[in-house]
């Protein structure tokens, strides 16, 4: 009698537990039904696509807002996006599914599959540059991301775009030792297209479509952008909600692929290895296959596997395994945990989709764990959006006022930083309403009077507008605050200005630099690395190219090409013992690790 009643109080309890995991469900999916539709319109972003697995079962997939503004057309679940980087996941897909038909070696050099193009020659080994450090990262290449094409320009080949004509990010070599360090590298996974093209004798994007996509059920995604595509595919958006050109893409494997949150939500079940129904949802890969490119691969900090990255929740033994994604216009963002059979993906159709996907999905890690994402999760919507509002609605003359208004009563309720500012004043120079620029770069040098890179934009902004001596002016004000400002400092010279008198950048002792040389962790995934060459600092950061740092005083510089002040901020006995990033405003700081 003792058995009978444990057994049905188990029951019963497991019973009552399902309601209320149902009924929790329920709820939170309810919770994000309302809160969606306000991110989009706080963040200027019309439309987004959503799925969660929730111990193996699809507990939501929906879409909101718009795919086509103009005409009022909705997104649907069948509504195409691109998904910028998470492209490299479906191409390592591919290369393993050849790895598994006995067509590549996984640990060969890339160069043995390639008879239509070679590394450039450097001072390391090409035959370390292996097919897994490729998928992995771990290759030491250069070349981080790419841009896209408008459709009215010629494409470059896949070995043209190697050589460099890529729209601007340069040639693909190796800078560092292949197997040592972790470096994002866009331009490894061109590699990796062009390596699938040889062992293959097809296009990439065919063999992709034939051997993954279409087993995995995914009939709506495609590497090749066609007339059905286009047809069922949203329109991209800037920060600011307005439709831009479509780009296209050389660097398919990178870059390129276009799909829905129906398809995606089968491929996010087909990487879900230990569920019961692998088989089904995945007749690509084999389980073991899987498991191994979940796996952080060796020399990458823990980071990333092959084609997925490698996500640890703080404070908590949650693990995740995906990718995201950007380009201009798209943002997406994927992640699974085959532990626990969940899964996570968002992809939307506007510039500013990192804050939707962001939100959203720290509200789903709180569900999930009970633990915060920190910082990352207090995103506020951007002023700007406010602000156009009002010059929408009676052009710049009150935009002053109106910023001011806002900045009294309701502080708390926005992002108002120098960068958010100065974004918005490019969004009118690239519209070529200069006069509407020229309010907001005014506006921000009001606010922000100590920054060297807000007197920069306004004088850009007024010598487009012809405004040429105030132009000048505001140039040598900017100079003044930061001398390393080399562009201004050209600028004034191409003006034929005196620039005799202005600052100088800043004589360091070359006795301290080594004082600098080090670690700093900025972010979980993100350490900045200074090291030394002769009398100059550079820094490294993860997954970016090399930059110089030019001394602006003592334990401050600057790096011209991103336009940042970096700090190192020194203990009460001297020793630096941290680092602050400045960028457009923004402060992020950083610890400095031990050796």
């Amino acid at each position: 009698m003792l058995k009978k009643i444990t057994l049905l109080c188990l029951l019963l309890s497991v019973s009552i537990y399902g309601q209320e995991k149902s009924q929790d469900v329920t709820s939170f999916t309810k919770e994000l039904d309302q809160k969606i539709p306000i991110l989009l319109q706080d963040f200027m972003v019309p439309g987004t696509a959503i799925a969660i697995i929730e111990d193996g079962e699809l507990v939501l997939q929906k879409a909101y807002g718009f795919s086509d503004v103009t005409k009022g057309e909705k997104v649907t679940t069948q509504t195409g996006f691109n998904i910028g980087s998470i492209s490299k996941t479906i191409a390592a897909w591919g290369i393993m599914k050849l790895v598994e038909d006995g067509k590549i070696d996984l640990d060969a050099p890339a160069e043995t599959y390639l008879t239509r193009w070679k590394l450039p020659e450097s001072e390391f080994d090409s035959k370390k540059v292996t097919v897994r450090r490729l998928l992995s990262h771990t290759a030491g290449l250069s070349l981080h991301g790419y841009p896209g094409w408008t459709k009215n320009d010629r494409l470059s080949t896949i070995e043209e775009s190697l050589d460099g004509r890529n729209n601007g990010p340069g040639s693909v070599e190796m800078i560092m030792e292949p197997g040592t360090q972790w470096k994002y590298s866009g331009g490894g996974y061109t590699i990796l297209q062009l390596i699938v093209e040889e062992v293959t004798g097809q296009k990439f994007e065919d063999y992709i479509q034939a051997a993954v996509l279409n087993p995995l059920g995914m009939k709506s995604s495609s590497y090749t952008i066609d007339k059905m595509i286009l047809d069922n595919s949203s329109f991209e958006h800037d920060n600011f909600g307005e439709q831009i050109d479509f780009e296209l893409f050389t660097a398919q494997a990178a870059a390129g692929l276009h799909t829905t949150i129906e398809d995606f939500t089968k491929f996010a079940y087909a990487s879900l290895f230990a569920h019961k129904d692998n088989k089904k949802y995945n007749p690509v890969l084999t389980q073991k296959t899987i498991e191994e490119m979940l796996q952080p691969a060796a020399a990458s900090n823990g980071s990333y596997g092959l084609g997925y990255q490698v996500q640890n929740i703080p404070n908590s033994t949650y693990t995740l395994k995906g990718h995201g994604g950007a380009n201009t216009g798209w943002h997406a963002f994927f992640r699974v945990n085959p532990e626990t059979n969940d899964g996570f993906i968002m992809i939307t159709n506007g510039g500013a989709g990192h804050n939707i996907y962001r939100q959203v999905f720290c509200d789903w890690i709180q569900w999930k764990t009970g633990e915060s994402m920190g910082e990352r999760c207090n995103i506020k919507p951007s002023i700007a959006a406010k602000l156009k509002g009002v010059i929408d609605a009676e052009g710049a003359v009150n935009i002053a006022s109106a910023y001011d208004d806002l900045k009294t009563n309701k502080a708390e309720s926005y992002n108002f930083s120098e960068g958010i500012i100065n974004d918005f004043g490019y969004y009118y120079m690239r519209r070529k309403e200069t006069t509407n620029a020229i309010a907001i770069f005014k506006l921000n040098v009001d606010q922000f009077p100590e920054s060297s890179n807000a007197y920069d934009s306004y004088a850009e902004a007024l010598l487009a507008n012809g405004n040429k001596e105030d132009a000048i002016i505001n140039y040598k004000k900017s100079v003044e605050l930061n001398p390393a400002n080399t562009n201004a400092v050209e600028i004034l010279k191409n003006l034929n200005v005196d620039i005799s008198r202005l600052p100088k950048t800043y004589e360091v002792d070359t006795t301290k630099l080594d004082d600098y040389i080090g670690k700093y962790q900025l972010a979980a995934e993100f350490i900045v690395t200074i090291s030394r060459e002769d009398n100059t600092l550079k820094a490294l950061p993860t997954g970016q190219s090399m930059v110089m740092l030019t001394p602006v005083s003592e334990d401050k510089f600057f790096v011209v090409e991103v336009k940042a002040d970096v700090s190192f901020n020194r203990d009460a006995n001297g020793a630096i013992v941290s680092m602050t990033l400045n960028q457009n405003g923004r402060d992020t700081f950083g610890l400095k690790l031990k050796e």
